[in-house]
């Protein structure tokens, strides 16, 4: 079920929050071994909260149905260890504001998922549930794992990079990063002030709505396109490392959209934005420097994965005038691209350079870094399949705070692509 039937089954009586939660737990014991999907579950105290919430009127649009929760973001009844060693055991003293929103929408907290060291690149234990020998994609791993291997109907993730979008490609699941500062990051492990983003994975477009809900509350704002969306159909600059896997998903969907009576038209971004990749990844650097001294230094730096300790060493090398420049590119690119994106209702680029890679990497986020800069909602959705018989998405981004209209246009994409991506067998 997808989080609004598992709410509405519950609330109607239909189901209870406890039988919910007992039949995750069961797929999880069948299927754990090899997803990995989990960093740690509590089952008593998960079964004690939805006893809680099957013994209470409903509280909000999530009542009874379980989450999970990325292990960079603190729960005060569950270890958060950031993926690293170096916090093992660490129990948060509070939990983070959207944890809190959860549980006041009456959400059952199932536990926290694998996230890669300190949501950088250092991958964690979580494969690829289509196939083990790939990557499930970084650093949303285990939640993106949990999603779509029917652990739980939606888990909890972050983006600086790609770190939704790529891992909801790979798996083949719904990734929403919304518009940058949208969702309180308060409780969450910081890497990057300017791009952090908190977002989620579900296997529905309508499950985002619902989700938004339950962090901003309900929304009286309409879509603002008509009955024929006009999309914008944008290869990106970073074309070239495009797989044929991906060229042949994004154009068959191009062709869908025309087919289905959209509006579309073919574009370019301003030539500018090839630049923007370079700043992206300084700027992020930068941040996350300075952001962790504490487990730079040399007493705990041994325990950091080579990947991690290359970014924080990188950051170092950027210099204050360099990242004030770097901001000041950035909110140029941010202008133009308004500009640019107000001729449209939304538009399509790549999610990912193709289908998953095998486990040793979490792949590349060139897709997804210039949206993060610019802190653009973006949504990815399942569109087809590469030659492995993995997923391979496609990505849907607007200007700042048009989340409501990418949405909506998402629930149209996402019912004609229906049955074009890989499902897992569930039984």
């Amino acid at each position: 079920m997808s989080a609004r039937d598992a709410a509405t089954a519950i609330a109607e009586k239909k189901i209870s929050s406890v039988e919910l939660v007992e039949e995750c737990l069961k797929r999880i014991d069948s299927r754990e071994e090899v997803v990995g999907a989990w960093a740690y579950i509590d089952r008593d105290l998960a079964i004690k909260e939805a006893s809680l919430r099957d013994s209470q009127h409903v509280q909000g649009p999530l009542h009874g149905v379980p989450i999970g929760i990325k292990d960079v973001i603190d729960t005060i009844d569950l270890p958060t260890e950031y993926g690293s060693t170096i916090y093992a055991g660490h129990r948060p003293r509070r939990e983070a504001s959207c944890v809190s929103l959860v549980r006041r929408a009456g959400g059952v907290i199932l536990g926290k998922t694998v996230t890669t060291e300190f949501a950088l690149y250092q991958p964690g234990k979580t494969t690829n549930p289509h196939n083990p020998a790939h990557t499930p994609g970084g650093s949303s791993s285990g939640s993106a794992a949990a999603v779509a291997d029917f652990h739980v109907p939606v888990a909890m993730g972050t983006q600086t990079s790609g770190s939704i979008i790529r891992p909801a490609s790979y798996c083949g699941v719904v990734g929403y990063k919304p518009t940058f500062n949208t969702f309180a990051l308060e409780g969450t492990k910081p890497l990057a002030a300017s791009l952090d983003t908190l977002g989620y994975l579900t296997r529905t477009v309508d499950d985002l709505t619902l989700m938004r809900e339950v962090f901003l509350g309900k929304s009286a704002v309409k879509s603002t396109f008509n009955n024929r969306p006009h999309i914008a159909i944008c290869r990106s600059p970073f074309w070239y490392e495009a797989t044929a896997d991906t060229r042949t998903v994004f154009e068959q969907t191009a062709e869908l959209l025309a087919n289905s009576g959209f509006d579309i038209e073919e574009v370019d971004l301003p030539p500018s934005f090839s630049d923007l990749i370079d700043v992206h990844e300084k700027l992020m650097a930068y941040e996350i420097a300075r952001n962790y001294v504490r487990e730079f230094d040399v007493s705990v730096r041994h325990e950091l994965g080579p990947k991690t300790r290359q970014v924080i060493e990188d950051g170092w090398h950027v210099s204050t005038d360099e990242y004030l420049r770097l901001r000041a590119v950035t909110r140029h690119a941010r202008d133009k691209f308004a500009a640019f994106s107000n001729e449209f209702d939304a538009v399509m680029v790549p999610a990912a350079p193709g289908d998953a890679p095998d486990i040793s990497a979490t792949g590349n986020p060139i897709f997804s870094r210039v949206w993060s800069l610019l802190g653009t909602p973006a949504i990815a959705l399942p569109a087809g399949a590469g030659e492995s018989n993995l997923p391979v998405g496609v990505q849907f981004v607007a200007d700042l705070d048009a989340d409501i209209r990418l949405i909506d246009i998402c629930k149209q994409v996402e019912i004609l692509l229906e049955g074009r991506a890989p499902q897992i067998a569930f039984a």
